[in-house]
């Protein structure tokens, strides 16, 4: 896709960031015409630095319950729902891209692999540390991920980015429902932060 130099900034960087990411990724099917039996997933959470303001704000009424979610099993390793090793990350290349900008900062970067028709949903959070100096929290993010496979294969995610703005905690969040092809990367776009996720088909030992 070209980059559109007349869009705002932080489009163009947001385009810029995906374009980048997509350099390595594998070719993607072009259509689904089998759902694999196995597959990995690989999430990336990134913020934009200067992004959000008061009226993107979007704060839950209560606390998420994540008492119904899983959570992946550590040390990295094979297995189902277990952290991928990060000699195994695909992402890693876009992780690099947005490290290095000035205009974005890393939240999260995991992935597992589960079986493409199990349907549980999967709990993701950033390590949240808390600033010295004025007793704010650092920024963070915290959700789940739900891998849907009833009509082609769907990635369902529901994320809550903390971080202060003016010197106050705000929240924004981000649900969002995406149909996904084995091999290419998802970019969901949000004006305070981003997730690229990248699915993979392991039938093939891949």
């Amino acid at each position: 896709m070209p980059l559109d130099l007349t869009a705002p900034s932080r489009t163009r960087l947001g385009l810029l960031l995906f374009a980048c990411a997509s350099l390595f990724a594998s070719a993607a099917v072009s259509a689904q015409e089998e759902i694999p039996q196995s597959v990995q997933i690989e999430v990336l959470v990134f913020e934009y630095i200067d992004g959000g303001t008061g009226s993107e704000a979007a704060p839950r009424k209560q606390e998420p319950d994540y008492g119904n979610r899983y959570v992946l099993s550590e040390p990295a390793g094979p297995g189902w729902y277990r952290v991928v090793p990060a000699s195994k990350q695909r992402l890693a290349g876009a992780s690099g891209v947005l490290g290095r900008s000035s205009r974005t900062r890393l939240l999260m970067h995991t992935g597992w692999q589960q079986p493409s028709r199990d349907t549980r949903r999967i709990v993701l959070r950033s390590e949240q540390i808390h600033s010295s100096g004025d007793n704010v929290d650092s920024p963070s993010v915290e959700g789940w991920l739900e891998l849907q496979s009833d009509r082609g294969l769907r990635v369902h995610l529901d994320f809550d980015h903390r971080r202060a703005v003016d010197g106050v905690l705000t929240e924004f969040r981000m649900n969002q429902v995406r149909l996904v092809n084995p091999g290419e990367i998802q970019y969901f776009d949000h004006p305070a932060f981003g997730v690229l996720v990248r699915v993979d088909s392991l039938d093939d030992g891949q």
